[in-house]
């Protein structure tokens, strides 16, 4: 912005300074220049007009006259002019370096002005971009379009909204609000897949309500394990040993349901990754009245997780079976389980 200012002022300040190759019509510039700053901005335009009469690339004539424009407010005959300076290839070389900042500033001034008509005030901002990449035009587009993209993704229209977002993301802006997009942009993603799954979900749901395993009030998905408990009752890892049973069933069982949600049969041994947080423990523990001893375990997630990760599968997103480790050596990893480390370990 610093730098902007400065090729402004040395701009403003150069159409004081008769510049070579320019027409002998300095008396009637110089007029031009004292009406312009004493703010008769018709008479200063007549004596422009007499100069360029004489000289039409008369640079120090039309400089005055689309500095007589900037002062008046007339963005658009400014820009008309600079324009025409920046067109003629000797000049356009020779005070590039000046008119080019002047330009650039005009077109978002009027892109500013042009903020209710978001389409034409992009094309005044990419205007600006085009002449000078680090544009300060980049942070205010950056803006307007994730305003539409908000705006749109607030109607339910999320196509329309990652469209916006993305092109916000192609712009140079603080990586505040570039998390800030992303995490828009990730939200209508999310919306989107959901409704294009919606017709998948619709077969699946009659299947999992029947089972108890989607409470359509809370939109919540259940899942239940039990599993025979071997060992001797009274050894002091029997409970432990019974829970770390039980927690691998019911992990299996949440993959497994998973891929039916997804439609698809779940490949041996393939995992997908569910957030520990997003998992609650509903009940678990040792079953009464029942011999042999049997451990159950009961957890719940929202549907908009399972679905999630359905999607990923539908996508081939999720980690395939590992082989099995050597004679001695460590198991594989199986994924973020429920009730691991970072799950929750009690019902809420």
């Amino acid at each position: 912005m610093r730098s902007a200012i400065l090729r402004w002022a040395l701009g403003a300040a150069l159409i004081g300074v008769a510049m070579p190759g320019c027409s002998d019509n300095k008396n009637d510039i110089a007029k031009g220049r004292r009406y312009a700053q004493q703010g008769n901005y018709a008479e200063a335009h007549k004596a422009f007009d007499v100069a360029l009469a004489a000289d039409p690339n008369d640079y120090n004539a039309l400089w005055g006259k689309a500095d007589t424009y900037r002062r008046e407010g007339n963005l658009p005959k400014q820009a008309e002019l600079l324009e025409k300076i920046l067109g003629n290839a000797e000049m356009g070389q020779t005070y590039g370096s000046v008119v080019n900042p002047a330009l650039e500033e005009n077109y978002r001034k009027q892109a500013e002005q042009r903020m209710a008509k978001p389409a034409e005030a992009e094309a005044f901002l990419r205007k600006a971009i085009g002449i000078e990449k680090k544009s300060e035009a980049n942070l205010t587009l950056a803006n307007l379009l994730y305003k539409q993209g908000k705006d749109l993704q607030a109607a339910g229209t999320h196509g329309e909204a990652i469209a916006f977002y993305d092109k916000a993301l192609e712009l140079r802006m603080p990586r505040a609000l570039r998390r800030k997009i992303t995490a828009q942009k990730e939200v209508s993603e999310f919306m989107k897949f959901k409704a294009d799954f919606e017709p998948t979900w619709q077969k699946v749901k009659p299947t999992l309500i029947e089972a108890k395993q989607y409470d359509e009030k809370t939109d919540t998905i259940f899942v239940t394990t039990e599993v025979e408990v071997e060992g001797d009752p009274k050894a002091e890892t029997y409970e432990a040993d019974a829970d770390r049973q039980a927690l691998a069933a019911v992990t299996d069982a949440l993959y497994t349901l998973t891929w039916t949600v997804a439609g698809k049969e779940r490949p041996e041994g393939a995992t997908v990754a569910y957030s520990a947080a997003l998992v609650s423990v509903v009940e678990k523990g040792f079953t009464k009245d029942r011999k042999p001893a049997k451990y159950s375990y009961r957890i719940s997630l929202p549907r908009d997780a399972v679905v999630e990760q359905a999607g990923k599968i539908q996508r081939g997103e999720f980690k395939a079976a590992e082989p099995a480790a050597p004679e001695g050596g460590a198991a594989p990893d199986a994924g973020a389980a429920p009730g691991s480390a970072a799950a929750p370990a009690s019902a809420p």
